[in-house]
């Protein structure tokens, strides 16, 4: 590297090798702007202007500290704005489910009152053959807490279609005026 230049030591700052001449500053101030630019591009740069330099290193640091941070913030709300949305759009599917629930509930529970009121309509008619007849005008709903399987035993199925085929009443023909 010696015809390049010398490298005296680590840090140093590189000089050509021609340059021999040193200005003064009365001399650099005569010289016209672009030899004074060549020959201070070589030159070592003054404390000044290493502490201007340090100094805008720091507002650049701190500048780009500042921007990520922003960033960072910005991105830290977008992502609790997501997890909030889910929350609520969580906590709205929960809510649906409730009122569903209820819903569904409250129907069955009519049902399940209403079936029991026909029952007891059916049970207090006066002759079995009206009772039977109210029960084939008026059905009952399924009951859905109920299994839909018959509840009827053989013997009862027999029994109700022996009286609703009694053309005559015989076999359900009562006299409730003594009670």
């Amino acid at each position: 590297m010696d015809a390049g230049g010398d490298i005296e030591a680590e840090g140093s700052h590189w000089c050509p090798q021609h340059r021999s001449k040193k200005y003064k500053p009365s001399q650099l101030a005569k010289l016209n702007p672009i030899e004074k630019s060549r020959y201070m591009f070589y030159e070592k740069p003054s404390k000044d202007m290493l502490l201007a330099k340090a100094a805008a290193l720091k507002r650049v640091r701190m500048d780009v500290r500042q921007r990520n941070v922003e960033v960072e913030t910005k991105r830290m709300v977008e992502v609790q704005k997501q997890q909030v949305e889910k929350h609520n759009e969580l906590i709205g599917q929960l809510k649906a489910a409730e009122a569903r629930n209820r819903i569904r509930l409250l129907r069955i529970r009519y049902n399940n009152i209403r079936n029991t009121e026909l029952e007891q309509m059916v049970a207090y008619q006066p002759t079995s053959i009206r009772a039977v007849r109210l029960q084939a005008l008026v059905p009952q709903k399924d009951s859905f807490l109920l299994d839909k399987h018959d509840i009827m035993l053989k013997n009862d199925r027999h029994r109700v279609e022996e009286i609703i085929d009694d053309e005559e009443m015989a076999t359900t023909q009562r006299d409730l005026t003594c009670i």
